[in-house]
């Protein structure tokens, strides 16, 4: 399984998304970045959203616990300021969006299909398409937060102390894709199993690349 994840990474490389080369090759300015950032918002806040269904469908206790696991951290362990849209509120704020801006701020449209995407498969998709899904936009978000963070520091758009959310998720996200990755690396040898499984690593990656595509294409057409 792990081999089928690392060869559909090594086909989909996030250099070669658009947003990502546009971060890369300096052609992205700072006003374009900090308002596909504010828009991105939306779908850190609603992302553990669908993970209590997600959890409402698994039978066993220590399968489910997995689920708990990331539910738990993805609202800080108990701490209401280390919830992870309050570290990326923080993180907004030190790029110097305006806090009236953020809480005014309503999903786009590229965050809003998201959203109701992931919220589709998980209630209405084999469960094993669904928990694949997830794994591989942790897997992939872990790469595009060193990506941002390296970006942001290499700009000059922040010091290292105020990155908050993507320091935090540059380490994070590999344990929360593996504790998704663990549910379903049991069913690999089962025929039926590994194609829902395939399908929902496909899927994910497409839509965690295809977001931030979308953001940078509706942030440059806003902006100019």
């Amino acid at each position: 399984m792990y081999n089928y994840i690392k060869n559909l990474k090594k086909k989909t490389p996030i250099v070669n998304e658009s947003y990502f080369k546009s971060l890369q090759n300096n052609t992205m300015t700072f006003k374009i970045f900090k308002y596909s950032q504010t828009n991105f918002y939306g779908a850190v806040r609603y992302f553990s959203r669908p993970l209590f269904s997600l959890c409402s469908r698994i039978d066993n206790y220590e399968d489910r616990l997995n689920i708990l696991e990331n539910i738990f951290d993805e609202h800080g362990n108990g701490n209401i300021k280390k919830t992870h849209g309050a570290t990326y509120e923080e993180y907004l704020l030190n790029l110097g969006v305006n806090q009236n801006n953020i809480e005014k701020n309503n999903p786009h449209i590229s965050v809003l299909n998201f959203n109701s995407k992931i919220d589709q498969i998980v209630k209405e998709d084999n469960i094993d398409k669904a928990i694949a899904m997830y794994g591989i936009i942790e897997d992939r978000y872990t790469e595009i937060s060193s990506f941002i963070a390296k970006s942001l520091l290499k700009n000059n758009w922040l010091e290292k102390s105020k990155l908050s959310h993507y320091s935090i998720h540059e380490e994070l996200d590999i344990h929360h894709a593996k504790l998704f990755y663990n549910l379903i690396e049991k069913k690999w040898s089962n025929n039926e199993s590994i194609e829902h499984i395939k399908n929902g690593l496909i899927v994910g990656n497409e839509l965690i690349l295809k977001l931030f595509d979308e953001l940078l294409i509706n942030s440059n057409s806003r902006t100019l």
